[in-house]
């Protein structure tokens, strides 16, 4: 028995060290910053989708509102109408393109009558892309629903 009695003194569990009184105040506001910063970077991804989205249905307004001076199929009228959306929604430019993605009035005069593939390819709502640095939003312009007139092409600072 006395071997028994030596074993279990023996055995006996070590206490643990005592922390620093200052190391959990620390460690908790160390969370609380990293869940903030979490917070906050999401609430800005919100606001960009958000932006992004509002940016789309402006897009999807300006490509009705165009129809009847791309119908009067003068060039000229339409470049003043696309200058007068560029200045008022303070674009970078503002394209417009027939379906084969040939450019017939833009502010941006270096593209006139170039071909632009991303243009003919523009959907039927609009769609926003990140393009070097800026953002790119493409239309189809669409006549009563099921007529494709053209292309706008949107984009921003």
């Amino acid at each position: 028995m006395s071997d028994e009695a030596e074993s279990t003194q023996s055995v006996t569990e070590p206490h643990p060290k005592p922390q620093s009184p200052y190391l959990r105040p620390i460690v908790m506001t160390a969370v609380a910053i990293i869940l903030l910063m979490i917070v906050a970077w999401g609430g800005n991804m919100r606001t960009h989708q958000a932006k992004i989205a509002e940016i789309e249905r402006s897009v999807d307004a300006l490509s009705e509102a165009i129809e009847p001076t791309v119908l009067n199929n003068d060039p000229a009228r339409l470049s003043r109408a696309l200058l007068s959306i560029a200045e008022a929604g303070k674009y970078k430019s503002v394209t417009y393109s027939d379906n084969s993605g040939k450019i017939l009035a833009s502010t941006d005069q270096v593209r006139l009558g170039k071909k632009s593939d991303e243009m003919a390819k523009s959907p039927q709502k609009a769609k926003a892309t990140n393009e070097k640095g800026s953002v790119v939003v493409r239309r189809a312009v669409i006549l009563a629903g099921d007529t494709r007139l053209g292309n706008i092409e949107v984009v921003l600072n």
